[in-house]
C-alpha cells in the first residue's frame, strides 16, 4: 500500500517552485493568448501552475512525444553526414490527471511492439510523473471505461482536500521528491476527505458507453453499421482535430526537410491522423480508406477493437477529449452508444 501524507497549500507551491529550481518542470498553465484555457507547458514558477482544472485540449503525452520533433540532421556530402539532434534530458511532468496517466502506460505498450519505438522509452526513463485528481465536466467518461483511478506510472499523486493534498508516495523517486517538501502523516479525517473528493467525482460523471469494452468490441467485429457509419461521416470534416487530441493515438509521419541550397536538412516526425484523406494512401496512388465513412469507422475500431484484442484493453481513457475538439459536434459516446442501441435492437 502507498503511503500517505499530507501536503499543506502553502507547503504545496514551494513544494513546485523548489522543484523548478533543480530542474526543468512541465505542467498545466494558463494560456497566454487564451485566458481561462490552460495547457501543457514549461514552467518558469509555482505562480504558474494551475491544479484545479478539468482538461487540456493537448494531452500531457506531448512531453515525450511533441506535435513535431527533429529526429536528425543530414548533410548531402561524400559521405552522407548525420547528426543526432534528440535530446532527452530529466524533466518533472506534473499534474496528470488519471485518464492520462492510464494514456501514458498505454502508449508504453504500443511503443513496446517489436519493432520497438526508441524515442518515446528514453524519454519516459528521464522523467519524474506527478499525477493530481480531478472532476469531471459533461464529456469525460473515464468512470466506466476503468481509468477513473489509475495511478501507474506516477511516482507522487494528489487528492485535493481541505488542508492542501493527499498525496500517495508511489515510487522510490516519489519519496526522494519529498525531500524538497514539508509533509506530515495524514490523519482518518484526511483520508475521509479524500473518499469524499473520489466519491463526489463518481456522481458527477454522467456520460458512459453503455456496454463493457468486450461487449463493445465484439459488437463492432459482429455488426454491420454501414448506414451509420455514412451518417456520422456526413457530418465529418475530416479534420484529424479527434486524433490530435487524444492521448492514446499514436501514429505518426515522417518527412524531410531540405535546406534552401538542397545541401542538406532534418528528418523531422510529427503527430498523423487517420482522419485525414491522405493517411492511407500508399506508393502507386492507392487509398485504402478513401471514402470518409470508411476512416470514420476505422476510428471506431481502432479504439474499440483491434487495440482491444491486441491489448485487452480499449485504447480509449474517457477523457473526452475528441469531443470537445470535434469541429462538427461528433461526440463518441453518444455515437457508440448509438451503435449500442442498433445492435441490441433499440434504435
Amino acid at each position: 500500500m502507498a503511503r500517505e501524507l499530507v501536503m499543506g497549500r502553502a507547503g504545496a507551491r514551494s513544494f513546485f517552485g523548489r522543484l523548478i529550481e533543480e530542474g526543468p518542470v512541465m505542467g498545466p498553465r494558463e494560456r497566454i493568448s487564451q485566458p481561462g484555457f490552460v495547457m501543457f507547458d514549461w514552467l518558469d514558477s509555482a505562480e504558474q501552475l494551475r491544479l484545479e482544472y478539468t482538461t487540456t485540449t493537448i494531452p500531457p503525452k506531448k512531453a515525450f512525444f511533441p506535435p513535431r520533433q527533429p529526429l536528425f540532421e543530414f548533410e548531402l556530402s561524400e559521405p552522407p553526414k548525420i547528426t543526432t539532434v534528440q535530446e532527452f534530458s530529466a524533466f518533472t511532468l506534473v499534474g496528470v490527471h488519471p485518464c492520462d496517466l492510464a494514456a501514458l502506460e498505454m502508449l508504453d505498450d504500443a511503443y513496446a511492439q517489436e519493432p520497438a519505438e526508441a524515442c518515446w522509452p528514453a524519454s519516459r526513463a528521464r522523467a519524474r510523473v506527478i499525477g493530481v485528481d480531478c472532476l469531471p465536466d459533461e464529456y469525460c467518461f473515464c468512470f466506466g471505461i476503468g481509468t477513473c483511478y489509475s495511478r501507474e506510472g506516477a511516482d507522487l499523486f494528489l487528492t485535493p482536500i481541505d488542508e492542501g493534498y493527499l498525496v500517495e508516495v508511489l515510487t522510490e523517486a516519489g519519496g526522494d521528491m519529498l525531500r524538497l517538501s514539508d509533509v506530515e502523516d495524514a490523519d482518518d479525517a484526511d483520508h475521509e476527505q479524500a473518499a469524499a473528493f473520489r466519491r463526489t467525482k463518481s456522481e458527477r460523471m454522467t456520460a458512459s458507453i453503455d456496454a463493457s469494452p468486450a461487449e463493445f468490441a465484439d459488437i463492432l467485429e459482429e455488426g454491420d453499421f454501414g448506414e451509420l457509419w455514412r451518417e456520422v461521416a456526413s457530418r465529418c470534416y475530416s479534420c484529424g482535430s479527434c486524433n490530435t487530441t487524444c492521448p492514446t493515438c499514436f501514429c505518426f509521419d515522417i518527412k524531410d526537410e531540405f535546406d534552401l541550397g538542397l545541401t542538406g536538412g532534418r528528418r523531422i516526425r510529427s503527430w498523423d491522423s487517420c482522419q485525414l484523406q491522405e493517411f492511407a494512401l500508399v506508393a502507386g496512388g492507392h487509398n485504402f480508406r478513401r471514402i470518409r465513412w470508411q476512416r470514420v469507422r476505422h476510428r471506431w475500431h481502432r479504439k474499440f477493437l483491434y487495440l482491444f484484442r491486441d491489448f485487452g484493453r480499449p485504447y480509449c481513457t474517457g477523457c473526452g477529449r475528441c469531443s470537445r475538439a470535434c469541429t462538427a459536434d461528433i461526440n463518441i459516446v453518444d455515437v457508440s452508444n448509438e451503435i449500442i442501441g442498433r445492435a441490441r435492437g433499440r434504435a
